[in-house]
């Protein structure tokens, strides 16, 4: 008798409430979900690539590594330096520095200003981040291995001002990821993410070549 009083009571709410109010109550609660977490970020998903699901790769920062790549992977002998500009759909966002040292630590810094496709301008107030190589990560693109290329990943925190079209403007702070691959002639490739929650995310692009 439980379950059937249950089962008049769930259909009775169902023709009490039609399928268009309820599409729109999903849409408002969605469209709520999206003002709270910001304008320039992304919902994520359950990706175990994301970078803080890989964040035991990188070593304490008090403790220096002394990580050497294998001999078929690029042969850290000098600091390497790179500054490329970060990509996003529509253009710029800001530009990064990086320096890979001979014992495997990597360090870098953000920089800059950029403008959302919600036309959201972002100034990079402050952003750093440090970590080392991985030469334990494989390197594999369209099934196929590339045993030459050598990984390093990094995590940080970011300050940005928001100016929003309106004009008002807010602080947003977060954490920042940087992690990329070497190929044999050490040019340098791979993404800059910035999350508030670890929840949600934007990612951006790069490739730089060594500058010295």
């Amino acid at each position: 008798m439980a379950f059937d009083s249950f089962e008049t009571s769930s259909q009775s709410r169902r023709s009490i409430y039609p399928v268009w109010l309820r599409f729109f109550t999903f849409i408002a609660a969605l469209v709520a979900g999206i003002i709270l977490v910001g304008p320039t970020f992304l919902f994520s998903d359950t990706d175990p690539s994301l970078p803080w699901n890989e964040e035991n790769r990188i070593l304490p920062p008090d403790q220096t590594p002394v990580i050497s790549p294998s001999p078929e992977q690029p042969q850290l002998t000098r600091v390497l330096r790179y500054k490329t500009s970060v990509r996003q759909e529509n253009g710029s966002a800001g530009d990064i520095s990086i320096l890979i040292y001979p014992e495997g630590t990597v360090r870098g810094v953000w920089n800059g200003e950029y403008e959302t496709q919600n036309n959201v301008r972002c100034q990079i107030m402050a952003a750093s981040f440090t970590g080392n190589i991985d030469p334990s990560k494989t390197f594999i693109e369209n099934d196929k291995i590339d045993p030459s290329r050598l990984y390093f990943i990094t995590v940080g925190s970011f300050t940005m001002m928001e100016t929003l079209p309106s004009g008002a403007n807010h602080c947003v702070y977060g954490g920042i990821y940087v992690r990329g691959w070497l190929d044999s002639e050490f040019t340098a490739s791979g993404e800059l993410i910035v999350t508030k929650n670890k929840r949600s995310y934007k990612i951006f692009n790069w490739t730089a070549f060594p500058v010295n």
